[in-house]
Order: structure tokens, then sequence, then C-alpha cells
């Protein structure tokens, strides 16, 4: 497996965290009508896009292959929610490359398949529940998060929050149950942050919020507006605040963004590209 080299930087392993937060199926209009102030302080304090673009097709699985792995379904070759098989001799995810450059990788999901997007044994710890809608299942992943980066401080933290998609399967995207599901989710980011914040860890980790696709009517398999246009944002250490992004951001600038916070090498099968726009 080749690893192209950056520049040698000794402080490397010293550089803030990233937790990856995702949204699943979180719809830029539908994030604007919940009440969701703690995903609101991240654009507030970070910089953002309601303009961002997923892949197509946007369905859950290639969305988050693209995302962590930083390229277009054309090269990791998934394009249903299908076992994972990905030549990762050639090509590795976010979470391989910060494991093999000796970065501590964590991962909280409530989707079984996500297990996959990361090489065997990359993983130093994983946690796993299966998605509800209540309050307290979205609450569970998050105080299982929290602890873990708190106790054990991660260089790379991904947390996926499904049940937004699950709602909008349900009772449509955009009804008011997907409303509501909206603002459960984001009180379960309002306890990463909040943990954060009592920690003193805020400037130890840049948090990245987003969605992997969006939904209309009770399906997002068709490539409409709704359901390829993402939210896309990141607060912490050197970023703009209160700055909403300009350029065009795609789901697979995520992985060579991510990257570049970490300082870990640049790899040539990316389509993405780092969002330069977010750095003051």
């Amino acid at each position: 497996m080749q690893i192209l080299n950056t520049v040698h930087n000794p402080g490397a392993k010293d550089a803030p965290g990233v937790i990856l937060i995702v949204l699943d199926a979180c719809r830029p209009d539908g994030l604007q009508k919940a009440h969701a102030p703690n995903i609101d302080w991240i654009m507030e304090n970070g910089a953002h896009t309601l303009k961002a673009q997923t892949i197509f097709p946007p369905i859950t699985l290639p969305c988050h292959m693209s995302m962590l792995y930083g390229v277009k379904p054309l090269r990791h070759g998934i394009y249903g929610n299908y076992r994972v098989e990905v030549n990762r001799d050639c090509q590795h995810s976010i979470l391989d490359l910060a494991h093999i450059c000796g970065r501590k990788v964590a991962s909280f999901y409530d989707w079984e398949r996500l297990r996959d997007l990361g090489s065997p044994s990359v993983l130093d710890f994983a946690y796993y529940r299966r998605c509800r809608v209540d309050l307290e299942a979205s609450m569970t992943i998050a105080r299982e998060c929290a602890g873990y980066i708190v106790s054990d401080n991660p260089d790379l933290c991904f947390m996926n929050l499904g049940s937004i998609d699950k709602v909008g399967h349900d009772k449509g995207w955009m009804s008011r149950e997907y409303i509501d599901q909206i603002a459960i989710v984001d009180q379960a980011v309002g306890l990463i942050i909040e943990t954060l914040q009592k920690a003193g860890q805020m400037d130890r980790y840049y948090i990245i919020a987003l969605a992997d696709h969006g939904g209309n009517a009770k399906s997002h398999e068709m490539g409409t507006a709704e359901e390829l246009i993402i939210p896309w944002m990141i607060s912490g250490p050197g970023i703009k605040k209160g700055h909403e992004i300009k350029e065009d951001v795609y789901i697979y600038d995520t992985a060579p963004t991510i990257a570049q916070l970490l300082r870990l090498p640049v790899q040539t099968f990316w389509h993405g590209r780092v969002i330069n726009e977010i750095f003051d």
C-alpha cells in the first residue's frame, strides 16, 4: 500500500484531533426549520455551507464511502447498501490512513454496515447500537462517544446518527416528525460540545458535521436536488468563525480536508481536495 509523504512534521501527532459527525439524511432546509441550537453553534463558531453536494447514487453506504475514501463511486465501486468489497491495496479510507500514520481512531455508529468503512483492526475502539428514533438512543451513542473522547483522546473519531434517515423513510422528508427528529439529534451533538467544553478540550478538536445525503418524499435514490444537496460545517482552532463557504464543496472533499487537519499525507487516488477556504 503506497503512502505519499508530506513534509515531515515532528509535531504532527500533537495536532488537534477531528470529530466527524454524520447527521444521516439531514437536508439543509430541514436543518433551518428545526430547533437545532447546537448545530447552529458549530456554524456560528466555524465555517459552513448549506449547498454542499453528495454523490449519485445518494444512498447511505456509497455516500459514506465517498466521504471517507475521498473519491467518487466510480473509484470505490460501491453503488448500493451491500457488503463492501474494496481493493485496499490500492486505496484506503481516512480511518485507515490515520491508523497507518500512528493515530488513534474510534467509531460510533447505529447502522451495522458502517462497520466496513475501514480495514479490519484499524479501530482502537468501536461502539454499535441499533438505530432507534427516541432521544435516549441518540444520546447513548453521543454519551459513549463523548466519554471516550475525554478518557482516551482519539485523533479521529467518527460518529453516525442515523435516526433522521429512519424517520424520513417512515414519515417522509420535511414531515413534522422529520423536523422534530433533527432537534433530537441536535441534542446528541450538544452533548459532545458540552463535554468538550467542560473538559477544557474545545481547542483540542475540530468538529466536522455533515449529512451523507438528503431525501425526497420517503426515499433518496432518484438524484433530485433535495437528495443531493447537504450541509457541511466545521469549527475548531484556526477555522474562520461565522463564515459561509463560497467555493463548491463535495462530500468527497471531507477525507482530504481531515488529512490536512491531522497532517496526514496526500493520496494520489483522491478525487476530493482540501477545502482551504475554511482556514483563517
